[in-house]
């Protein structure tokens, strides 16, 4: 029987992108195919699972959060499949079984390996490094780094690099987050600007709210 690693489940509101504001169940899967030597500033603990559990017990672990955050299950909530890189787990079966649930499901992925976009409704790719394979989806978010951390956007050459031969709904920018240093606003707005539409800044508001 499959087992699912997942480092935790929580109830909250989407801090970023295009469904910002939007409740939300993340399903935060442990594990990732690149790690923190490509991602030395990953702002997320995926290490350790805190749970090996089957479908079925994934399922109650999920209606809990939503129970507990929301009141229940509602048709339409969002469920997001992260991590760690969330395609490496995320199957038909959970999948279906979530859309059975009422879930809409969206995916938090890096690109690195394509994604079967028909367990998904919704597809972020954010690309942490200069090639990758998913190069179509709803939103590509991609983390500006510039001169303060290592990383494939240094720069607006290499953001329009990164998009180059892609196929996204919507374009974002979104500032690096750096332990004791914070978000590098000003150079992520100017390069916003300069970059023009279709990008767009996205802002990380769950820290600003401070909420999970």
């Amino acid at each position: 029987m499959k087992k699912y690693a997942i480092r935790e489940v929580f109830g909250t509101l989407q801090g970023e992108g295009a469904l910002a504001g939007t409740p939300a169940v993340f399903l935060r899967f442990a594990g990732c195919n690149l790690g923190y030597d490509v991602c030395p500033w990953c702002d997320t603990d995926w290490v350790k699972a805190r749970y090996t559990l089957s479908l079925e017990e994934t399922l109650e672990l999920v209606q809990a959060e939503a129970v507990a955050a929301f009141g229940g299950e509602r048709e339409g909530l969002v469920l997001v499949a992260t991590g760690g890189e969330p395609s490496l787990q995320l199957d038909k079966a959970l999948s279906d079984a979530l859309r059975t649930r009422g879930y809409r499901i969206s995916m938090e992925s890096n690109g690195s390996r394509p994604v079967d976009r028909s367990l998904v409704d919704w597809l972020t790719i954010s690309p942490k490094q200069s090639e990758f394979a998913q190069k179509d989806g709803n939103e590509l978010k991609i983390v500006f780094s510039g001169a303060s951390a290592p990383g494939p956007a240094a720069d607006v050459e290499s953001v329009l690099r990164l998009a180059e031969g892609t196929r996204f709904e919507q374009h974002f920018l979104q500032p690096i987050d750096l332990p004791e240093v914070g978000p590098n606003y000003q150079e992520t707005l100017a390069a916003v600007m300069r970059l023009g539409p279709p990008w767009r800044l996205s802002v990380q508001t769950h820290k600003v709210l401070g909420i999970p």
